[in-house]
């Protein structure tokens, strides 16, 4: 899985993530309000209804007893407005939310209590109207068979009232629970979302900084110490050559007055051998530390592969081994065409001797985008793969250090210094190996469109 279709993937999860939390928040917030409402139509007045109307009614009780008694028309004054009191008061509760059945007692009560009124108003107008004596108030029995009825409402409405409390309680601490539970299910949502936002954002943009600027470091380090090694260089291998050239025409005249094939002028052809080695070598350590500047032009990748096939293939054919051209796309990459020829000559001459005898060499090419040595866009991709024994781990590590070799007669200069080039062109040598499986190295250089300069003719 390709780290586009990782970013993808988080993108994906964080979105679906966000959404759930979203609509977790918004059931929640809905929970909340519905909560909100109940306890607000729901007073604490609303579940003790009856207790003040039984209260109201002993009052009137003892208001009409009162009346009965001292034949006080303030008395009377005073029944006629504590009545409309509770008229008014229950008017005004039969126009707030109730429970249906306490709704349904209080229209009764409504209608019973206009017959108490009424009851209670005849008993206190029957002795005047009649002219009476003093001893026919109203009494006691007939004030409490006016006001029986009432009250038995009253005791059905504080049963009922006393259920609708039970059950509005169970409501609420069910609401209150399932609330509880939607909240820790959101805060762990919230927990997982910026988890999975710390991480999409650590991938995407903290560690890739974190593997740039450790590349960044080491690349400045690398090229604060091949300058180094850049002067260095030029200053040995000029003392160098100056006693090399010396001996080697020193040598040469020697040669001439010895016997051919004879030990001292086997020792004297040995001598001008390792000299030329040497000479070799300098070569390479001054290629190596101080490479020249590439001269960048818009090459096509099938004519160069078409040139290395033609350099190598007839060589490589003796040893039975086989340099395959893939189907190419229509790819172009600006570089200088001689340079990176030098490296992929470089990387099949490896290729070759690592299969010795009897092998495939494929060359192949793509194209891909991302990041590559700190930088953003197209790429063309060059490889070379092998069907050879492949590279043990441990020269993998180390086999672009420079004088690192497995070879008897190399000098460990060849892949620094096509690594180096690559470097100098902006793109990455890589390698990938399995031991039994081959080898494939592969080379990202920057892309180029077909329309900008060409390479010259060869």
């Amino acid at each position: 899985m390709n780290i586009r279709t990782r970013s993808y993937g988080y993108a994906l999860a964080t979105l679906a993530l966000a959404l759930v939390v979203g609509w977790s928040g918004r059931v929640t917030w809905l929970e909340l309000g519905q909560l909100h409402r109940s306890f607000a139509s729901a007073q604490t007045g609303d579940f003790h209804l009856s207790e003040y109307l039984e209260a109201s009614i002993g009052d009137l009780n003892r208001s009409a007893l009162r009346f009965g008694l001292r034949r006080n028309p303030a008395d009377r004054r005073e029944f006629e407005r504590k009545s409309q009191e509770v008229r008014q008061w229950i008017s005004r509760r039969q126009n707030t939310p109730l429970m249906p059945e306490t709704r349904k007692l209080m229209d009764r009560i409504n209608l019973v209590f206009e017959g108490y009124q009424a009851g209670i108003t005849r008993l206190m107008q029957e002795p005047a109207q009649a002219g009476t004596a003093a001893g026919s108030q109203p009494s006691l029995e007939q004030v409490e068979s006016q006001s029986a009825p009432l009250l038995e409402l009253c005791r059905q409405l504080k049963s009922a009232e006393r259920t609708a409390q039970a059950q509005f309680m169970k409501n609420s601490r069910r609401a209150l629970a399932w609330l509880q539970e939607l909240l820790i299910v959101l805060l762990a949502l919230l927990a997982v979302l910026a988890g999975t936002a710390a991480v999409a954002i650590y991938r995407g943009v903290i560690g890739p900084l974190r593997v740039e600027l450790g590349e960044s470091r080491a690349r400045a380090a690398r090229n604060e110490k091949l300058a180094s090694l850049g002067t260095l260089a030029a200053g040995v291998a000029h003392e160098i050559r100056n006693p090399l050239t010396a001996i080697n025409v020193r040598l040469h005249g020697l040669k001439k007055n010895l016997t051919p094939r004879s030990s001292e002028f086997e020792d004297a052809s040995v001598i001008g051998h390792e000299i030329q080695r040497l000479e070799r070598i300098l070569q390479e350590f001054l290629q190596f530390a101080r490479p020249a500047e590439p001269k960048l032009l818009a090459i096509s990748v099938d004519s160069l592969f078409a040139r290395v096939q033609s350099l190598f293939g007839p060589k490589l054919e003796k040893t039975a081994i086989r340099l395959n051209v893939e189907s190419v796309p229509d790819v172009w990459m600006r570089a200088d065409p001689y340079q990176i020829e030098q490296v992929l000559i470089n990387l099949v001459q490896n290729a070759a001797e690592s299969l010795g005898h009897d092998g495939t060499i494929t060359l192949r090419a793509r194209t891909r985008l991302g990041r590559v040595a700190g930088r953003s866009g197209p790429w063309a991709v060059l490889e070379v793969n092998d069907t050879g024994r492949g590279i043990p781990p441990e020269v993998q590590q180390r086999m672009f250090d420079p004088f690192f070799t497995t070879k008897e007669e190399g000098t460990g200069l060849g892949l620094p210094i096509a690594a180096r080039i690559v470097e100098k062109h902006g793109g990455l040598l890589e390698c990938r190996s399995e031991l039994n499986r081959g080898a494939t190295f592969t080379i990202v250089l920057p892309q180029a469109r077909p329309d900008e300069d060409h390479e010259p003719s060869p």
